[in-house]
């Protein structure tokens, strides 16, 4: 063991003069390839998935289409079809809503769950079993309806009517050139409306119990304000029954 010791000590300088020789040389080594390799590039946009990037809802009497930036509809989404699966379609593109919110039945009003994404929303309706009873004059049901508040939602994608009129508007230039029976003016709760388009495809005149209703895109204003500050559809209009 003492040899051993004894043999190890002796060698001891040439040793570790050779091995800070050789560790200079490999820092030298590790520091010229550092030097030889480049930053590694960010990876390239993909130009398919920015385009396809929702820009703007458009709100018409029968349908909300939601489009990109070239005008591509990337979903339509129809009044009359299911609403739990335009809320789905519409997360699949909107991304996670910022509010959902849950009313009960009323006396007027049927029972809605309401989905939001700040500036726009999807009210779909939960009518009692006894309402979709067929063969009987009833209101016009649309499996859900959508709202804009806003003009933009809280993700910066535009909200605007299809006759592009948009919260925060002038109501009355909104109203101008209108047929006087499209606008009209609530007496009881100071409300004004416009209908801003109106159904195509279907005559939008539904039979409830003896009397007849126009629904559409509606743009309102509330009380003392001279601005847009809501869009419906569908609503219906009184000024049109």
């Amino acid at each position: 063991m003492d040899g051993l010791f004894a043999s190890a000590f002796s060698l001891g300088a040439p040793i570790r003069k050779t091995f800070a020789v050789i560790s200079m040389a490999v820092l030298g080594l590790m520091l010229s390839a550092c030097a030889a390799v480049s930053p590694a590039a960010p990876d390239p946009i993909d130009p398919l998935s920015s385009a396809s990037a929702p820009t703007d809802i458009i709100i018409g009497a029968e349908n909300t289409d939601i489009v990109d930036v070239s005008g591509n509809v990337l979903v339509t989404l129809t009044y009359s079809e299911d609403g739990d699966a335009a809320v789905a379609a519409a997360v699949g593109i909107l991304g996670e809503p910022t509010e959902v919110r849950h009313q009960d039945r009323t006396n007027h009003y049927p029972e809605v769950d309401g989905t939001s994404w700040g500036g726009f929303d999807i009210v779909v309706n939960r009518y009692p079993a006894e309402a979709l009873l067929t063969g009987e004059a009833r209101f016009y049901q649309p499996a859900f309806s959508v709202q804009a508040t806003a003009a933009t939602t809280d993700a910066d994608v535009a909200v605007t009517a299809v006759d592009l009129t948009r919260v925060g508007d002038d109501f009355d230039l909104a109203a101008e050139g209108q047929p006087a029976n499209r606008v009209h003016t609530d007496d009881a709760f100071g409300i004004r409306s416009v209908a801003i388009d109106l159904p195509t495809s279907f005559s939008g005149i539904i039979d409830d119990a003896g009397i007849e209703m126009t629904y559409g895109a509606i743009a309102n204003a509330v009380p003392d304000s001279s601005t847009v500050t809501q869009i419906v559809a569908p609503a219906y209009l009184f000024s049109l029954s």
